[in-house]
């Protein structure tokens, strides 16, 4: 947490100190120093915690199941002709069914339940642009700091093993939280006009949290993942 502040500190400063220098540097640069990009892809969750580990070794399936579409919007403040700040935020829903492995009911149906994986982030760093912002494709990498807002759910069919004779029970079972971390990310923008450009984008977040509500007691969740994206940026 301590990381993140200095990087959001450190990038706010950098926003303050450019603002009076960008206006008399770009005057006369035929492109405008803000951006606002929109984004949807594929998120896939990584899995690697141990939440993720025990879930796939009782039930099939596992955190790459879950990976689903995301949608997000940035908005990016140019420092200087190759340096932005980069304010990010996106949204994600991924769900999969799993069931037991090695039990079925009496019937010899499975005994299964749905996981639902809310993310929702929010983070702040730089891009760095590797080529003109006038030239035909321009490459470009990037990485800061983020806050992740996530709830787990799983809902259907369990068994009891605490009983002396197991039963199957049907409940639901929460967890939500906030955690930081970090991503990292490079990209190609296809500028068709001084205002408008097509990109496409991968990022790669890292993040964990330790569990609690109806989850305590089964370690940390893995929240890391990457991203494949494509969208359009507007510039004024």
């Amino acid at each position: 947490m301590r990381h993140l502040k200095l990087l959001l500190i450190a990038a706010a400063l950098s926003l303050f100190i450019a603002l009076p220098a960008g206006a008399q540097m770009y005057s006369s640069y035929a492109y405008g120093d803000n951006a606002i990009r929109f984004r949807v892809g594929l998120f896939t969750p990584s899995g690697d915690s141990q939440y993720w580990h025990e879930a796939e070794a009782d039930f099939t399936g596992g955190a790459k199941d879950l990976k689903d579409a995301f949608g997000g919007v940035d908005y990016l403040r140019r420092l200087n002709p190759r340096l932005s700040l980069l304010v990010t935020g996106s949204g994600f829903e991924g769900k999969t069914t799993m069931a037991y492995r090695d039990y079925t009911d009496t019937a010899g149906h499975d005994i299964a339940h749905t996981t639902r994986l809310d993310l929702a982030t929010f983070g702040i760093g730089l891009v760095a642009f590797l080529a003109p912002r006038n030239a035909p494709i321009v490459p470009y990498i990037g990485g800061g700091g983020a806050f992740y807002s996530y709830r787990l759910r799983e809902n259907g069919d369990f068994i009891d093993f605490t009983s002396s004779t197991p039963y199957i029970f049907h409940d639901r079972f929460t967890a939500d939280g906030t955690t930081d971390g970090y991503f990292y990310l490079a990209g190609l923008d296809v500028p068709l006009s001084p205002t408008w450009s097509v990109f496409a984008e991968a990022r790669w977040h890292k993040a964990s949290d330790q569990l609690g509500g109806d989850f305590g007691g089964f370690g940390k969740i893995d929240l890391s993942g990457r991203q494949v994206a494509a969208g359009m940026s507007w510039t004024f």
